[in-house]
């Protein structure tokens, strides 16, 4: 992956990187909710007053979700090992810090914790999604990524978002009759989620359906209105559509 923006806030790094889902961290409660509606002072002292009173791992994962949406990956990054020192074997902090060294370009050492997770948690099935995706996007092994995928509907073949991910394989591959028929598969399935919206903008982009690519963004922002990356997408998507370089604006995405 190439981090196409970098800045520096009070040392550290903070760059665009991939979309984390909040859901995994707490999928029955409010905590996920936290880290898309509060500010982050307010949510970092509340996370890091629980951590002190009664440190636990699914504390230190919301901790390293509020630092990798605002783009602060180190930060994220020790507190994701954090928890793996409470828990060695956990999959969503495995899947957690696969993710935040793929934002950092450490594309390498990610590709070996997505392959670990995916092979240890065979049950795990956003692990084997999203070790699909980074195939995707990193890789030219698509029949590999294909198979992952296939993998991971077997244990939840309502998710929305890896059948999205399949059409993207199947426009790639030339075959647009099954990429339509996992798109419908895809809306049929849904659940609100704007990763969701994300990975189907960049199907309709591929098919140059650029309007309903913005619309998907515009659904995206609703859900998560402080969400960078989708802002950023959605900029380049309205700017894509004016003019004829839009592959230009297209390979910009860093997801």
């Amino acid at each position: 992956m190439i981090i196409e923006q970098t800045s520096w806030t009070k040392g550290e790094t903070k760059v665009v990187g991939p979309m984390i889902d909040v859901d995994f961290v707490c999928e029955n409660g409010k905590k996920g909710r936290w880290l898309v509606t509060g500010s982050y002072r307010r949510n970092r002292s509340r996370i890091e007053k629980m951590i002190q009173d009664n440190p636990r791992v699914e504390e230190y994962l919301l901790l390293a979700v509020l630092e990798a949406r605002k783009g602060y990956w180190n930060r994220a990054q020790t507190a994701v090992q954090k928890a793996l020192e409470l828990d060695g074997d956990h999959a969503g902090a495995k899947l957690l810090l696969a993710q935040i060294l793929e934002a950092k370009g450490e594309l390498r050492e990610a590709g070996v914790m997505y392959q670990e997770c995916f092979h240890r948690h065979r049950r795990f099935s956003k692990g084997a999604r999203e070790y699909a995706r980074y195939l995707i996007t990193h890789t030219d092994s698509l029949t590999l990524a294909q198979n992952v995928l296939f993998h991971s509907l077997e244990w939840n073949p309502k998710d929305a978002i890896a059948h999205t991910l399949l059409a993207e394989i199947y426009l790639l591959r030339g075959k647009t009759g099954q990429a339509l028929l996992h798109l419908r598969l895809a809306a049929q399935y849904y659940q609100a989620n704007p990763l969701y919206h994300q990975r189907k903008a960049k199907v309709f982009m591929k098919m140059n359906r650029y309007e309903e690519a913005a619309e998907q963004l515009k659904q995206a922002l609703r859900m998560d209105p402080k969400n960078k990356i989708i802002r950023s997408q959605f900029d380049m998507v309205k700017k894509a559509s004016k003019t004829p370089k839009i592959f230009f604006f297209w390979k910009k995405w860093v997801i």
